[in-house]
């Protein structure tokens, strides 16, 4: 009984001590209170949700480990999007979070490119496993393509034309020199992913659910080159678009069109340009 009565003397000595110095480091201005995020924060996040979500408290840091310019009300981080990722706990600076200064804009668009928002259905849009800051690859499929001999072997090359040469019993020179066929191509080899928008649908306990349809569209914003743009809205309006994720830090790959006929011939070529 005695040393239990020793151990809960000794337990309250410390805990009285230390919030003596604490108290001391108050008065002394050696500690100052500063916004701290209770969650992880994608870069390009509203901030405003997790406002609303009480996702932000305070804390106080040493003066000395204080870093420059840190938020230290919440409302300072009102309609503001953060331009890089933010970790839980740590001091947040201001110019991470200043939406108008951030370069690209709120979306953080790379110099020289333009945002472009797309619907697609989950399975071509790797079921929005997607996030911003992440790269894919974008494929086009093709039906009943119509091209001249002569285009074909100036930029597909002969192989390809042999592969997508139908072989009726008869024909005439003037029906030989067009060819029509189906093809997938690589529209962009690697484009960055800004934005992700994911359908969501009232649950029975009235809050908001991921949406269960393996079809339903997600919203994904791209940042293109001007060319990249034009010739994705073309594939949109005349093919099937999908996405392929690649790994961080991994290059995306460009490929020379591909037929069907090229498929079921053995010993095709890879088709990887140098």
């Amino acid at each position: 009984m005695l040393a239990l009565v020793l151990a809960t003397l000794a337990t309250a000595g410390v805990f009285l001590y230390s919030r003596g110095v604490k108290e001391d480091a108050r008065q002394g201005g050696d500690l100052a209170t500063v916004v701290v995020s209770k969650v992880d924060i994608a870069a390009n996040t509203d901030l405003n949700e997790l406002i609303r979500a009480e996702m932000f408290t305070t804390t106080d840091v040493p003066k000395d480990a204080l870093i420059d310019d840190p938020i230290t009300q919440v409302s300072q981080l009102r309609n503001l999007r953060n331009s890089v990722f933010i970790f839980a706990g740590e001091q947040i600076p201001v110019g991470r979070v200043q939406g108008g200064e951030v370069p690209g804009g709120l979306l953080s668009i790379p110099e020289g490119h333009q945002a472009m928002t797309v619907a697609l259905e989950a399975p071509r849009a790797i079921s929005g496993a997607l996030a911003g800051g992440d790269n894919v690859t974008i494929y086009g499929t093709f039906e009943d393509i119509r091209m001249s001999t002569a285009f074909l072997e100036r930029d597909f090359g002969q192989f390809l034309i042999e592969a997508a040469k139908p072989q009726p019993a008869t024909s005439s020179p003037q029906e030989e020199s067009r060819l029509e066929f189906d093809a997938t191509v690589v529209i962009s080899p690697q484009i960055e992913v800004l934005r992700v928008i994911r359908p969501t649908q009232q649950g029975l306990s009235g809050e908001e659910e991921a949406d269960q349809d393996a079809n339903a569209e997600i919203l994904v914003t791209l940042a293109f080159q001007p060319q990249e743009a034009e010739d994705f809205v073309l594939a949109l309006e005349l093919g099937l678009v999908y996405l392929s994720l690649l790994p961080p830090d991994e290059e995306g790959v460009d490929l020379d069109p591909i037929t069907v006929a090229q498929v079921l011939l053995p010993g095709r070529p890879s088709g990887a340009q140098e």
